[in-house]
């Protein structure tokens, strides 16, 4: 009998590492190839963690709510010793396996000067009769989701210290150096007085018979991150419509008569509606469906317009994507936004339904929400947020008059997108929202 070491695995989502939720095994069970050992929490959502091997479990190395760096032990299990030509402990991918980052070319032009003051220095991968000087630059191990991070930041990852598994870079790698390069670039400037305490001398609450203290996990604390990386990184500018919804209103009741007389025990909301203007405004203004690379210098302007959907559940905010949104009918969308809407609510959705949206959208009218400043989710340049319908008295022709208000905001990264820009978005937008026949062509 032998012992076979099995380390977390990255499940092809790009993890720097996993919360555990429950275990399926226990300490001596006998488990069998694919047999799920355990759930695990991620970025995303929650995972399967099968067994590669067959034998008997010898030990689990950590307990629910405990976060397991990729690589590193997850279980221990004893295998008989015919059984050691199975595959070996999972470890994670190299830069040319499952990162469709981690290859990402440095500049050809690369300056002396860079290469002496060590940025992109690595290995080289010159022989011993080669120039010093031809220095291969260092390929980076880290995952899409760092990537992402280190790119809304502005980070140079070939210059972060990795703590991960063979040297991977992970989140917070990325912001300890942003953290290190400011405690070392305020040199000897004297400290303002009024500058708040850090989070290490800040002084701990009081204690308090009343007060409960849980630990940061899960979806939360992604969200904590992500929600921090993107204000922190992207510069927001925020613009307001009050859409006059009287066709609005008008346009959903005939759909959902028209879907009652065709025998269809189904209805559709307004979401539908805003979607689909959504996704024609987009085909007339290309930024806001385009993502911006300060490293690479470049932007990407995507064909399909993939909306996400803010969908709020027990255990915080998923955004589910809606793939291919132009393509769609709208009670297509209608079904299609409702099946993603379940499943996340639901816990059962799946990381793919959940990757490369290009635009977001979050509807807190359904709780009763008026106007908001809606955050991007880097990559994406935009997310636009709608607030409830309600009737509010306007001008008209000079008289004051009561009609349905559509509350709008658009936020936008200012990097990519001006203040024009976001006029002739909204004006779009509007106008397909009060004029909602222009978008109703498909058949039901």
């Amino acid at each position: 009998m032998s012992s076979f070491e099995y380390r977390l695995p990255d499940v092809g989502e790009g993890l720097d590492a996993a919360e555990i939720i429950t275990w399926h095994v226990s300490v001596g069970d006998a488990i069998v190839p694919d047999q799920v050992l355990a759930d695990v929490e991620t970025d995303k959502s929650v995972v399967e963690v099968p067994s590669p091997v067959e034998g008997t479990v010898a030990e689990l190395t950590g307990a629910p709510g405990d976060l397991i760096d990729v690589g590193a032990v997850f279980a221990i299990i004893t295998v008989s010793d015919e059984a050691t030509h199975e595959p070996a402990p999972a470890s994670p991918p190299s830069p040319d396996e499952g990162d469709p980052y981690a290859t990402m070319a440095a500049p050809e032009a690369e300056t002396a000067a860079t290469a002496q003051d060590g940025v992109g220095e690595g290995p080289s991968a010159a022989g011993a009769g080669e120039s010093d000087a031809l220095v291969t630059p260092r390929r980076v191990l880290a995952s899409p989701a760092t990537r992402r991070v280190a790119l809304g930041l502005g980070v140079d990852l070939a210059s972060v210290r990795g703590s991960g598994p063979g040297g991977r870079v992970t989140k917070d790698d990325v912001h300890r150096h942003i953290d290190d390069a400011g405690s070392s670039s305020a040199g000897s400037e004297p400290a303002v007085a009024d500058d708040p305490p850090s989070a290490a001398t800040r002084p701990a609450p009081p204690e308090s018979r009343d007060t409960t203290v849980t630990p940061l996990r899960g979806l939360r604390r992604q969200i904590a991150k992500n929600m921090v990386a993107s204000w922190t990184s992207v510069p927001h500018i925020t613009d307001f419509r009050e859409v006059d919804a009287t066709a609005l209103v008008a346009a959903r009741r005939t759909v959902n008569a028209h879907l009652a007389d065709s025998g269809r025990d189904e209805k559709i909301t307004f979401l539908p509606f805003l979607v689909r203007a959504v996704s024609i405004a987009l085909a007339t203004s290309p930024k806001f469906n385009a993502s911006l690379d300060m490293e690479g210098e470049e932007i990407s302007y995507f064909g399909p317009r993939n909306i996400g959907l803010a969908v709020s559940t027990d255990a915080g905010l998923f955004v589910p994507v809606l793939k291919n949104s132009q393509a769609m009918s709208l009670v297509g969308i209608s079904q299609a936004s409702e099946a993603l809407a379940d499943r996340a609510r639901n816990r059962t959705i799946s990381s793919e339904e959940m990757s490369d949206g290009t635009f977001t959208i979050t509807n807190y009218g359904s709780y009763g929400g008026w106007l908001g400043t809606p955050i991007i989710r880097p990559p994406e340049s935009a997310i636009a947020g709608f607030g409830k319908i309600e009737d509010r008295v306007v001008a008209v022709n000079s008289a004051p008059a009561v009609k349905p208000i559509l509350p709008l905001a658009v936020s936008a990264d200012h990097r990519l997108i001006d203040g024009a820009d976001m006029g002739v978005f909204l004006r779009t937008l509007t106008n397909l929202l009060e004029d909602p026949v222009r978008m109703m062509a498909e058949d039901f």
